[in-house]
């Protein structure tokens, strides 16, 4: 294959480049942005620390021998904060000993001064996929880790799994994920055609709280109240022992999968926002908060020929503002939620409103451009911390190609003082208009959203 049409077929990601060597530094940097990859540049051990800390790398080039400390010494480190991280040792004098310790640190390959620039790119773009596949391998493990603690999920005593029948006519096709609330399986109504649907199953530990229950079952009826094309669908409820959600089965991805193949363009990612703000100028128009606004949430599906139609799922903590048995459901002071995409007021514990959707929609926006989160911390209560009294990474030094427009209005999307922020959904998504005209005047405008076509997996809503 022509390296230059391998290079456009090949993945990219963020590379940090650590060498005190400025010249070398600099030649490798040039050479890997020509291969399409964002790159970060550090001349110090201490410097790539601080800038692992502060921005999502998939992939680490150091030199062995650094002023400061040594390269396996940075490795190990390295490692120990950021698992998933993929790193390429270079040395001029290589040792035995050195090399069986990158080894033993999880160094992925030990690269030869000199060596050809083509080898330097092809391990990087090997890095990159390492780095997403060690990305997939944990989220799987930790997915199967949410489903053991989730408790057993039984009809009569029995397992549900392949073949099970709920509600005298749900059949249990095979289990799709796990929430906080409920089981998700793929199921065929009976006596429908065998139509697929998706069962929120209510995880059995919490049948015997009432409040959980009955937010369960509002949840139900909050999404079919709202009945929205960028809503999943509910199409029944049906209280039994377990009690479940039916809703549309959807094929596609969550915005959460797409994000780790590789980071969303401007238009893309306006898109997507666009039609999340949409179903939530909706939502706060009833009185609905939903309150874990996530990528995750976030469901990407197609109609038609038409790719990236946003399917918004899971209002199982959602809020109704005008709602006094929902004040009952949650205490003043009480915070449900995904930390990473809260508010600040919101995870100060203080009342509040519809403002808290548009902030989650910035975070989403800037995940998705920047392939990490705006705010990574060591733990829940400095993430908290970093929420209340930081800001985030500037967006254009991770992603200089994101447009200096689209960067402000995530940016005042995300502001501490909500006053400072769009004030609706509407608002927002009006900002938006210039990205996704842009996409309408390019094509012939679909019914519900556009997009650059991209395949999508099948793979089902978790």
């Amino acid at each position: 294959m022509n390296l230059k049409v391998a290079r456009e077929n090949a993945e990219t990601g963020c590379v940090l480049l650590v060498d005190d060597e400025d010249a070398l530094r600099r030649a490798l940097g040039r050479r890997l942005r020509a291969d399409g990859h964002t790159v970060l540049e550090a001349p110090r051990a201490a410097d790539a620390l601080e800038m692992l800390e502060r921005h999502f790398v998939e992939v680490m080039v150091s030199d062995i021998t650094m002023p400061d400390m040594d390269g396996v010494e940075l490795l190990r480190r390295a490692r120990e904060r950021k698992p998933d991280l993929s790193v390429l040792l270079m040395t001029g004098a290589p040792q035995l000993d050195t090399a069986l310790k990158a080894i033993e640190y999880g160094a992925l390959e030990y690269l030869m001064k000199p060596f050809d620039l083509e080898k330097l790119s092809s391990s990087v773009v090997r890095g990159v996929r390492e780095h997403k596949l060690a990305v997939a391998k944990r989220e799987a493990l930790e997915s199967t880790e949410r489903l053991k603690q989730s408790g057993p999920r039984s009809v009569g005593g029995s397992p549900i799994g392949e073949g099970t029948l709920l509600g005298g006519r749900y059949r249990v096709v095979k289990l799709l994920g796990a929430g906080g609330m409920g089981t998700v399986f793929e199921a065929v109504r009976e006596d429908l055609g065998k139509m697929r649907v998706a069962l929120k199953v209510l995880h059995m530990k919490l049948t015997g709280r009432p409040e959980l229950v009955k937010r369960f079952r509002r949840e139900a009826e909050l999404i079919a109240a709202m009945h929205h094309p960028h809503i999943v669908s509910v199409l029944d409820f049906v209280v039994d022992d377990p009690s479940f959600i039916v809703m549309e089965l959807l094929d596609g991805m969550t915005l959460a999968q797409s994000i780790v193949k590789k980071p969303l363009s401007d238009r893309r990612c306006a898109i997507v926002a666009s039609q999340v703000l949409d179903a939530l100028d909706v939502a706060h128009g009833k009185g609905v908060i939903h309150r874990d606004l996530k990528p995750e949430n976030v469901f990407l599906t197609k109609l038609a020929t038409v790719s990236d139609v946003v399917k918004l799922l899971d209002f199982g903590i959602a809020k109704i503002t005008s709602d006094e048995a929902d004040a009952k459901l949650t205490d003043t002071g009480t915070v449900l939620g995904t930390p990473a995409y809260m508010a600040p007021e919101y995870a100060r514990g203080e009342h509040c409103d519809s403002r808290i959707d548009i902030y989650a929609v910035g975070c989403v926006m800037y995940e998705a451009l920047a392939q990490r989160q705006p705010f990574v911390a060591a733990n829940y209560n400095a993430l908290l911390f970093a929420l209340q009294d930081k800001e985030p990474a500037d967006l254009r030094e991770i992603r200089p190609e994101v447009s200096p427009e689209l960067a402000a209005v995530i940016k005042r999307a995300m502001s501490k003082d909500r006053d400072k922020r769009f004030q609706t959904a509407k608002e927002m998504r009006e900002a938006l208009e210039p990205w996704v005209s842009q996409v309408r005047s390019d094509s012939v405008p679909p019914p519900l959203g556009s997009a650059p076509t991209e395949e999508i997996a099948s793979v089902k809503p978790r």
